[in-house]
């Protein structure tokens, strides 16, 4: 949302505001008739003993009215009673409730904090009892709107509540249940399948070993779990679900092998198609690879942090939808196979920190549809390949900590489409190529931490698209070229840490400039009286220039000038 009506603070029977999302503005304007109409919103209770009174804070809360109740400290709570006081169940107003205890066994009191019916978001956090009050156990008749479940650090609990079986349930998550191993039909209770679950996170269930999406072991039964958007598995490392897995449209796996599916999906019937994949920390074998071909619409997928990965997998050539592939923290991969080529619907292809590869197959020359460029840390790389200019859909290059990069193949003039340059960190590169000038579509060039560039080329004033230019950590840039005047489009210049000892006369014809920064130039002494020519300036930024000590009378005049 981003805006409310204000008649909204005239309406003195309103008992809450519940805002989920909005813009800034929108959320400051709410505070405010939160507080014109004397709304609790949130409240935050951390439960203590009142020795004088003989009883625990809790029961300062009865009669409260908010929208959101966090109780922290519950094993404070020594007398169950006191919990009852609370009458929770009457809170009506209540959407959100947070029950949080500390090394503290706390069915008792749990018990007598049953929610009130019409609560939405539910988080158990620290309840060290080994099993649960009978309540939850009703939980789809107690708390039928409850959208949002989360359980975190349950260490003595062995077997969960009917959870599949509440009939609203979107977001359910398991943290740190370690005596949890099977999670079977119970779970779902005597309703049907969850149609409305969509994110199924499970973190640290380490001894969870399988978890039945059927009721039995017939193939025909119906999926229990038929419309999940989105599965995170981080850390359960002998997780099998049975007898298949959920068909997620986002698929999340960290240190968590044995989840893809084995047999693919059987038969389920479902509208969702996996869409992405994003693996980290696995150590997959080459079958469980090779069962990465049940996702043939996949279209994004990310391996990060996969130890004694040398070759990527060649199931990838079954991934003829993907449009993104991101390559993290590969640290033993050489090659990337010929057959990447072939995948004809990339437009984005991100490396990062894979220090041993040291080319690209030919085959990706074929990648027309590229339009994103991202190399970070592939500090075996020594030269971009030739055919780099054939990908004539390139949007977007960044080049960052290649610091074997000594020259920029020529075939890169002829990418025409090309408007966004980033080179970061290449200390190998000493000049940039006069074609640069040749690539008319550029609006954003950044260059930081290229220690040994002298100068920039005069075909810089080509590119009149331009409209922002940063030079950062440039040591040996002493000048600018005197081409700046053709790019009247610039509407940011940011330039810091370089040498430089003047400003280009011809700077007085960037009439769209609109903020310029000069930041550690500690060789510039005087600004000159030109920029009374920047009239579209609105922001100037002048920082630790040491031996600047003015700046021109005349700059008084621009009335665009902010700060």
């Amino acid at each position: 949302m981003y805006d409310c009506p204000d008649s909204i603070g005239d309406m003195t029977s309103l008992t809450q505001i519940v805002m989920d999302s909005a813009t800034p503005a929108l959320l400051e304007k709410v505070t405010a008739i939160r507080k014109r109409l004397n709304l609790v919103g949130k409240v935050e209770h951390h439960v203590h003993e009142i020795e004088s009174r003989g009883c625990s804070s809790i029961v300062d809360l009865v009669g409260l009215t908010c929208s959101e109740l966090i109780l922290v400290d519950l094993q404070n709570v020594k007398r169950p009673g006191d919990a009852e006081r609370v009458k929770l169940h009457d809170k009506s107003d209540t959407r959100v409730l947070k029950l949080l205890w500390k090394n503290k066994e706390g069915k008792s009191v749990l018990d007598r904090l049953v929610p009130p019916q019409s609560l939405e978001n539910l988080l158990l956090d620290g309840y060290r009892s080994k099993s649960f009050p009978n309540w939850l156990f009703r939980i789809s008749s107690c708390l039928p709107f409850l959208s949002e479940l989360i359980l975190c650090d349950l260490e003595a609990c062995d077997c969960l509540p009917p959870l599949g079986a509440l009939p609203n349930l979107r977001n359910l998550g398991l943290y740190n249940i370690p005596n949890i191993r099977k999670i079977g039909k119970e779970f779902y209770g005597e309703g049907g399948p969850c149609l409305k679950l969509r994110v199924l996170t499970l973190t640290l269930m380490e001894n969870l070993v399988e978890w039945w999406t059927t009721k039995s072991s017939d193939e025909s039964q119906e999926f229990l779990i038929p419309n999940l958007h989105h599965l995170s598995v981080t850390d359960c490392p002998k997780l099998k679900f049975v007898p298949y897995p959920p068909r997620s449209m986002v698929w999340l796996l960290e240190n968590s092998e044995t989840v893809l599916p084995e047999r693919g999906f059987g038969k389920l019937l479902s509208p969702i198609r996996p869409s992405e994949v994003i693996i980290k920390g696995c150590s997959f074998s080459q079958d469980k690879w090779d069962r990465l071909q049940h996702f043939p619409t996949l279209e994004k997928f990310d391996l990060n942090s996969v130890s004694g990965l040398r070759a990527l997998p060649e199931v990838m050539q079954c991934f003829t939808s993907l449009t993104s592939l991101y390559l993290f923290s590969l640290k033993g991969l050489e090659t990337l196979p010929e057959r990447l080529g072939h995948l004809g619907s990339l437009e984005k292809i991100s490396i990062c920190d894979c220090p041993n590869l040291t080319y690209f197959p030919e085959s990706m020359k074929n990648l027309t549809a590229l339009k994103k460029l991202f190399l970070k840390e592939c500090k075996g790389l020594e030269a971009l390949p030739g055919w780099l200019g054939q990908l004539t859909c390139l949007e977007e290059i960044h080049i960052e900590n290649i610091p074997n990069l000594k020259s920029l193949p020529e075939s890169m003039k002829n990418l025409t489409a090309l408007n966004k340059l980033y080179f970061i960190e290449c200390k190998g590169l000493e000049t940039l190529p006069g074609w640069l000038g040749q690539l008319t579509c550029l609006e954003y060039i950044f260059i930081e931490d290229l220690p040994n560039l002298t100068s920039l080329p005069e075909s810089m004033k080509n590119p009149t698209a331009l409209k922002m230019l940063t030079l950062i950590k440039c040591y040996a840039l002493e000048t600018l070229p005197e081409c700046f005047g053709p790019l009247t489009c610039l509407e940011e210049l940011i330039i810091s840490v370089c040498n430089l000892t003047s400003l280009p006369e011809s700077m007085k014809n960037l009439t769209a400039l609109k903020r310029l920064s000069l930041r550690w130039c500690k060789g510039l002494e005087i600004l000159p009286d030109w920029l009374r020519h920047l009239t579209a300036l609105e922001a100037l930024t002048i920082g630790n220039c040491g031996n600047l000590t003015s700046v021109p009378e005349s700059m008084k005049n621009l009335a665009a000038l902010k700060n």
